[in-house]
């Protein structure tokens, strides 16, 4: 079919979850070690980048440029399923780490928002992408 989530099990996705204190699993390819596939495992701690903005930290996750937009996983099994609770976002230049977005924010959830709105789009093929409003 042309649907992902039709053709392959997708994990599910926690829009609400605390992660601090929690085992997580993150995923990714390191430019630094390109083709090699990584992961971190360990407890996730939070950081803020900037003053107003607290995200997710993975303090001693060794991956690099190339890794962001893998997912970070609760609950992993052997199997490689589990529970979706961020993503490779960013770290420094001159230490290890690896920061994740929460995707639930005092306002909301705008990545919640997205999610739900590109479950019930259509594709839109050669068109280009949609614009959403969240």
């Amino acid at each position: 079919t042309s649907t992902l989530d039709k053709d392959i099990t997708p994990m599910s996705i926690d829009f609400s979850t605390n992660q601090i204190n929690d085992h997580t699993v993150a995923l990714g390819y390191s430019a630094d070690k390109d083709p090699d596939f990584r992961y971190c495992s360990m407890d996730a701690d939070t950081i803020s980048g900037v003053p107003w903005y607290a995200n997710l930290w993975l303090s001693y996750c060794g991956m690099s440029g190339g890794a962001s937009g893998g997912p970070w996983i609760r609950d992993m099994t052997r199997e490689g399923t589990g529970t979706v609770v961020s993503v490779n976002s960013w770290g420094f230049s001159d230490k290890v780490g690896m920061a994740g977005p929460v995707f639930r924010t005092g306002s909301g959830s705008f990545a919640e928002c997205l999610y739900d709105k590109a479950l019930k789009a259509d594709d839109p093929g050669s068109e280009g992408g949609i614009i959403v409003n969240c």
